[in-house]
């Protein structure tokens, strides 16, 4: 017998055909997972940032860090309506004032794809501002530090551009030491390939001015649309419907850029899926993802060659967003599947550039941001009654080192439909939250806390108080303290932002009396690469048995084996039981002995609370008989 160990160190999630294992290449598909320093993992966790969402309640545009003069930053947040500073003090986004020229009642931004573009871009005597524009909004805002004025119509040192009146633009960008607008609308007229900029920003007021010495409109030689911009060290690069293009400072103050075209395989059609880090720029288009790095361009998805194409859905493309994780070094993108309900993202496709690994998640996020805001940790705020996420110690391992000085953390943020913004990757609960009462009816309605589950999740429920059937039954169906389902999950058949309706009948049930929490369950999944070391040389393989290498507080694993790349496996939900819930590693045999022209394995769990960690495979094989084909 011959062993071979997976390590998992590069994924995919492609549409590939037979492949040939190797340590290096293990994994085609893996949702809810993830592979860190070759141990794959379910589950990245995110909670909610702040004590409840957005106060006018909808969607999360965008998330800016807006850095001010002494250096510091204040976190900032926009809804379809408003924008929002966050108070670490309260913990909470605070609403600001719409003024002067600026829509009292709200922005009324209409489309979900009508992102907002943001920057920090100082007043002529260095004071702090920062400005947003986006084609859903109807001008350039500005916010000072108090309230939210028009950019246009409440500044004085705002002079047009001398072709047409300045109404608002796709994106918007301090760089060069002016103010850029790209797809800038003049005269009522979007300008798809040009940027216009201002004059060099001095004591003068220049920099708010588009008819001074300096400024002008550049356009790109081309009729296609700039459908992404991002700052990649010392150039900005634009994102076309077909190509890539520089825009590079000159040593002329009089014609400050210039722009050239990059050699490039694909284009960008989503507009805010752009996102630059490590000097790579990465975007994507309905027939690929594309890397950029200013002086070439290539496909960034040979792993996942067919993703855009198929995973997408064409029809509400330019929702999926843009962003990263300078933590953990990933590009995330938030997009609607092929099967996703409503006109919102559904799933997040995450590429770990440093592991060359790809998954996908079902996470309901709008927009991405960055901020160094938060609350800090103390050991007293660690404990149960306060967030009973935290009795699942397992899931909080990696933030010791961090607590008390989380606000100095580098943290990703995200938003949602809601108006909730969450810190991701925290090894918590994902869907997780505090119940505050239930009803004593049918169907059961559960009262709770600020929350973002939805009619069609799943739910457990563990440590209620009260609601016992006549038959003894608890409305509890999970033990977090053990990871035991003790009943079906339940099914949420309508929800709002604090409660949550069940599909059961409770009317004869005890009242409730106190306590409890629900929590969704995150289905994992990884498949391999299709495995037969000897394929090439025209042999099957015979596998004896497969040992795993798995964390003992992780949970069972369940198993499929399919042969041959059958619809069905020939076995299926083999349970890879750990011998308890202490900490340590433990291998874990399972018997195949099958010979085929290739195997794939495919692992899977279910769980409200706990996360798998897969160290290693060992297959135990030998060459076979000939292929049958």
């Amino acid at each position: 017998m011959q062993v071979y160990e997976i390590t998992g160190y590069h994924t995919g999630v492609s549409k590939e055909g037979v492949n040939y294992l190797q340590p290096a290449d293990a994994f085609q598909n893996i949702s809810n997972g993830y592979i860190y320093r070759q141990v794959l993992q379910s589950r990245k966790g995110f909670t909610q940032f702040s004590t409840g969402p957005l106060s006018d309640g909808s969607r999360v545009m965008g998330i800016f860090e807006h850095t001010l003069r002494d250096n510091s930053t204040q976190l900032l947040a926009i809804s379809q309506e408003f924008l929002y500073l966050y108070n670490s003090g309260t913990n909470t986004f605070d609403q600001l004032t719409n003024a002067g020229s600026a829509p009292a009642g709200g922005f009324g931004i209409a489309d979900n794809a009508q992102y907002v573009s943001g920057t920090t871009y100082p007043f002529k005597d260095g004071t702090d501002r920062f400005l947003f524009t986006g084609v859903g909004l109807d001008d350039i805002y500005s916010f000072d530090g108090t309230d939210v004025q028009s950019f246009t119509l409440d500044n004085a040192d705002f002079q047009a551009y001398a072709g047409g009146t300045l109404t608002n633009a796709w994106f918007i960008e301090w760089f060069g030491e002016r103010l850029n607008l790209f797809n800038p609308r003049i005269s009522g007229v979007f300008t798809p390939q040009g940027v216009l900029y201002s004059g060099i920003r001095n004591a003068a007021g220049n920099g708010d001015k588009f008819n001074a010495t300096g400024s002008g409109l550049l356009r790109a030689d081309t009729s296609e649309y700039i459908n992404g911009v991002s700052i990649n060290g010392n150039e900005i690069i634009m994102n076309f419907t077909r190509s890539n293009w520089v825009l590079e400072k000159t040593r002329d103050n009089f014609n400050p850029y210039f722009v050239r075209k990059v050699p490039s395989v694909l284009g960008t059609d989503a507009p805010f899926s752009s996102v630059t880090w490590d000097n790579l720029t990465l975007s994507i288009g309905k027939t690929g993802i594309i890397a950029t790095d200013g002086r070439q361009s290539k496909r960034n998805d040979n792993k996942i060659p067919s993703f855009t194409e198929d995973e997408i859905e064409s029809a509400k493309f330019d929702l999926t967003y843009g962003g990263f994780d300078r933590g953990d070094d990933q590009f995330l993108f938030s997009y609607k599947d092929e099967n996703g309900a409503n006109d919102t993202q559904n799933k997040v496709l995450v590429n770990n550039y440093e592991e060359n690994t790809w998954s996908v998640y079902d996470q309901r996020f709008s927009v991405f941001g960055q901020t160094e805001e938060g609350q800090s940790l103390t050991w007293d705020d660690i404990y149960e009654a306060n967030d009973p996420a935290w009795e699942t110690w397992d899931t909080t391992t990696e933030l010791w080192n961090k607590i008390g000085i989380t606000d100095t953390v580098q943290k990703t943020l995200a938003g949602d439909d809601d108006g909730f913004i969450y810190q991701i990757n925290k090894g918590l609960n994902d869907y997780f939250i505090n119940i505050t009462g239930i009803t004593a009816a049918n169907p059961c309605v559960i009262s709770t806390g600020n929350q973002a589950i939805k009619a069609g999740d799943r739910i457990a429920i563990d440590d209620v108080v009260g609601m016992v059937s006549p038959d003894g039954d608890s409305i509890n169906n999970f033990d977090f303290s053990t990871n035991t389902l003790t009943g079906d999950y339940y099914t949420v058949t309508a929800a709002t932002t604090t409660s949550i309706t069940i599909d059961l009948d409770t009317s004869l049930y005890t009242a409730y009396t106190s306590g409890g929490s629900a929590s969704v369950p995150i289905e994992f999944k990884a498949e391999t690469i299709p495995f037969n070391p000897w394929r090439e040389q025209g042999m099957r393989v015979y596998v004896s048995y497969v040992e795993f290498l798995i964390d003992k507080n992780g949970g069972t694993i369940l198993v499929d084996v399919f042969e041959n790349e059958e619809t069905s496996p020939f076995r299926q939900d083999i349970p890879l039981i750990p011998s308890g819930i202490s900490p340590g590693r433990q291998w874990i045999s399972m018997s195949v002995n099958q010979e085929s022209d290739f195997l794939t394995f495919v692992f899977k769990q279910i769980s409200p609370s706990v996360r798998v960690k897969l160290t290693s495979v060992r297959i135990h094989c030998r060459p076979g008989g000939p292929t049958l084909g």
